[in-house]
């Protein structure tokens, strides 16, 4: 699937990128591409969430990832951490297009990644 082709696409990120995710969600829903994003409200860096709330958190999301044409995974400095691992790897698993915000520091998820297009160029590539 070329960029151009991607009509919906699930932003993965750390809570520790949540700004960045969420401002990119904008801009991507300002040039018509449909956009899930994670549970901002449950940002692990301000709210403690508990085994079985994390367990229904990661299901609706893999579910998102389901409907999506693609991911971009929001990696700032390579960083991933497990839950986006987890994220990439049922990605790629689907057949969906991983594409990175940076070179990822984890082995199994560069690996995976079609594409590193930064967060300030993602919007442009899949302009229609």
């Amino acid at each position: 699937m070329d960029l151009d082709e991607i009509k919906s696409v699930t932003i993965c990120s750390s809570s520790k990128f949540y700004e960045t995710a969420r401002q990119l969600a904008a801009k991507l829903r300002s040039i018509g591409v449909v956009v899930h994003t994670p549970r901002f409200d449950f940002n692990e860096e301000l709210v403690e969430v508990s085994r079985e709330k994390k367990a229904e958190l990661t299901r609706e999301f893999l579910k998102k990832i389901h409907e999506s044409d693609a991911i971009y995974v929001v990696d700032q400095h390579g960083y991933t951490g497990p839950s986006v691992c987890i994220e990439v790897g049922f990605a790629s698993a689907l057949g969906k297009r991983v594409i990175l915000s940076e070179p990822a520091r984890d082995g199994a998820v560069a690996a995976l990644a079609s594409a590193i297009i930064g967060v300030d160029k993602f919007p442009a590539a899949l302009r229609r």
